[in-house]
């Protein structure tokens, strides 16, 4: 048996101290407290969002944006994928209304900052600019955190994707060339902002909220064409990082529960 120093502090060496079962028991409770408190406080802030039903309807590619909103979540199987969080805005009834107020501020600005600086937007063929498409993706090799997939980087991936998709939204330099587009997929009463990038060497020039807010100009224009979509979707706000979260808000943006549902007819 190995010899222990003496200590006048009474203190021995950490090899020769065996925890006790309750002890343990102690210390994962400690750490377990602090997780339990964050589940609650998300679970009470989630209860407390406004909740809306809407409708989806449209071709067979609606019904899987249906299907995939509605499955079970990855993380928390309790609650669908798209039903909690979801980053939502009622269409006001004109763009001149959705511009107005404080909080739209910072949307104002940056607009105009894009146009002072001879940037432009219109709709595009996809198949006519994938290049460049192919260029704005590889432009920043990590988007919010995580490195950029190879379906964004891949020309022929891009091409799959794109195929039935005739038109996106588009934001171009004073020379012609695209720097930012943005696909928004109308389902029943939602538009869908499916994929939104910018290049990264504009991205401080205030393009992307040039690009959103015209597209919103958009499907304004739509719903009072066509009576929908009555909400514009940006994937979630919980769960966003705190860069991406402060875009949103600063676009009109703000979390909901949802309840989707599928209206073949329309």
């Amino acid at each position: 048996m190995r010899d222990v120093p003496f200590s006048f502090s009474g203190a021995v060496p950490s090899d020769t101290i065996r925890p006790s079962p309750q002890g343990a028991a102690t210390r994962g409770m400690e750490m377990l407290l602090p997780r339990i408190a964050r589940i609650a406080s998300m679970v009470r802030q989630v209860l407390s969002l406004p909740a809306v039903e809407i409708r989806l309807w449209g071709d067979e590619r609606c019904h899987q944006v249906y299907r995939y909103y509605t499955k079970r979540h990855p993380r928390y199987r309790v609650i669908s994928n798209k039903g909690w969080g979801v980053a939502l805005m009622p269409l006001p009834p004109s763009f001149d209304e959705y511009l107005r107020g404080r909080d739209r501020q910072a949307l104002r600005t940056n607009r105009k900052r894009a146009f002072s600086e001879g940037y432009t937007f219109r709709e595009f063929s996809p198949a006519e600019r994938l290049d460049e498409m192919v260029e704005v993706n590889r432009s920043l090799p990590v988007r919010q955190g995580k490195p950029i997939a190879a379906s964004y980087v891949e020309k022929q991936q891009l091409v799959s994707y794109f195929a039935e998709v005739p038109s996106v939204f588009g934001v171009f330099n004073a020379e012609g060339r695209l720097r930012a587009y943005a696909h928004v997929a109308v389902c029943g009463e939602v538009g869908d902002v499916v994929r939104l990038l910018g290049h990264g060497e504009d991205l401080d020039h205030g393009v992307m909220y040039l690009l959103l807010s015209e597209a919103v100009r958009h499907l304004i224009d739509r719903k009072n064409r066509l009576g929908f979509p009555r909400w514009v979707m940006y994937d979630t706000l919980l769960g966003a990082s705190p860069g991406l979260r402060y875009f949103k808000e600063r676009m009109g943006f703000r979390p909901y529960r949802v309840r989707w549902t599928w209206t073949p007819e329309g």
